[in-house]
């Protein structure tokens, strides 16, 4: 949502709205987004690690409530896929940005998320393309990570199969989104 946008509306016509799910608080309404990329606007998935538009309140010293919409931090960023071999801009917040840093890239946040975790319907396409990519060829890509980590010495490289051990055992089971 513009910074423009945002002062003309209140709280309460916010509130009413999330409440509704109106497209009023549509996350493709949120960050600033570059020119060139307006006209691309539909086309950018977004992960918002179940953050949303939330709301305070303030008493003031003659008891009058304040209420304030808070919105979540988005950014717009370029994220690279091994599996797919390529660069995705996508619509995250920076929860989400933090999660795929602690997960070891893209591809890992993406195949161990819940379904609610992802933004919209374009986040679950390529998140289903990712899946598919890593039944085809997870293997081929885990072992060229492996061997790119060789020469950093036994303990991370121990380390690094464990956590790909660990991961193909969750994305083959199925069994949630804890690493």
């Amino acid at each position: 949502m513009s910074k423009d946008l945002r002062k003309y509306l209140t709280p309460k016509i916010i509130a009413r709205a999330v409440a509704n799910n109106e497209p009023l608080v549509s996350t493709d309404k949120l960050g600033s987004l570059p020119f060139e990329m307006k006209p691309y606007r539909h086309a950018i998935p977004t992960f918002m690690h179940g953050k949303k538009i939330t709301f305070t309140d303030k008493q003031t010293e003659s008891n009058n409530r304040i209420r304030k919409a808070v919105f979540p931090n988005v950014i717009y960023r370029f994220v690279y896929s091994r599996m797919l071999d390529m660069n995705i801009y996508a619509r995250l917040t920076t929860t989400a940005l933090y999660e795929m840093e602690r997960r070891g890239g893209f591809d890992e946040y993406v195949m161990t998320i819940g379904k609610g975790k992802c933004g919209d319907e374009k986040a679950e396409m390529y998140k289903k393309l990712v899946e598919e990519a890593f039944v085809k060829k997870g293997a081929e890509v885990q072992k060229a990570d492996a061997e790119l980590v060789e020469g950093y010495g036994d303990e991370y490289t121990s380390t690094v199969k464990e956590f790909q051990r660990k991961f193909t055992s969750l994305t083959t089971k199925r069994k949630g989104n804890y690493l």
